[in-house]
């Protein structure tokens, strides 16, 4: 006994799936699911890529490769430039910094013998003493410091015309107060002089 082949179809207006033997195919039928005339035929294969699957799979990998690949390489590139720029900056930090350095320096004014000892002189005159040849250099000195100051002595350098060094000058005070002052009177032995001015000032300890 041959056994009855049967077919699978959709039907034409509720695409409900209707199942006929072989030899049915091509006749009009009511569907048993909405009832409506329908024409029993075999139902269209369904449609297939035209890509596989599998290629659109690989394609899509690789294209993600590709991209991660360039972002990797632009940061790397990134990267070099801020390092290149950064190494820039402190090569010429550096070589602002050694040129600086060998510049030449101002030269430094000589420390104030007097300002030192804690005293301030006033303006230094040369005084002629009547009816002699006898010349001094008078000046005063103030004593800038809270405390007495005992047995003072200041030197003079003496200068003449050309403001060439002809020797020295010094007069001595036992005890100045305070903030006081003292208007010392030295002789200047060589008859050149015509200005004076502080050598040193120093103070018996």
């Amino acid at each position: 006994m041959t056994k009855k082949k049967y077919l699978k179809a959709e039907c034409s207006q509720c695409r409900g799936h209707i199942e006929f033997p072989v030899d049915a195919v091509g006749m009009t039928v009511d569907c048993p699911h909405c009832c409506k005339p329908t024409e029993l035929l075999l139902a269209a294969p369904p449609d297939e890529p035209l890509v596989p699957r599998r290629t659109i799979i690989w394609t899509a990998i690789t294209v993600l490769i590709l991209v991660l690949g360039a972002a990797a390489v632009m940061v790397a590139l990134n990267l070099t430039e801020k390092r290149a720029a950064r190494q820039k900056a402190e090569a010429a930090a550096r070589a602002e910094a050694a040129a600086k350095a060998s510049e030449p320096k101002p030269p430094q004014e000589p420390e104030d013998p007097v300002a030192k000892a804690g005293f301030q002189v006033r303006p230094i005159a040369l005084e002629k003493t009547h009816g002699s040849s006898l010349t001094y250099a008078v000046g005063t000195l103030l004593n800038t410091t809270d405390r007495q100051r005992f047995g003072v002595k200041i030197e003079l350098d003496l200068f003449d015309e050309s403001g060439k060094k002809v020797g020295t000058a010094k007069d001595y005070q036992q005890v100045i107060e305070p903030h006081g002052q003292w208007q010392f009177k030295a002789l200047c032995v060589d008859a050149k002089t015509r200005s004076a001015k502080v050598a040193t000032v120093k103070e018996d300890q």
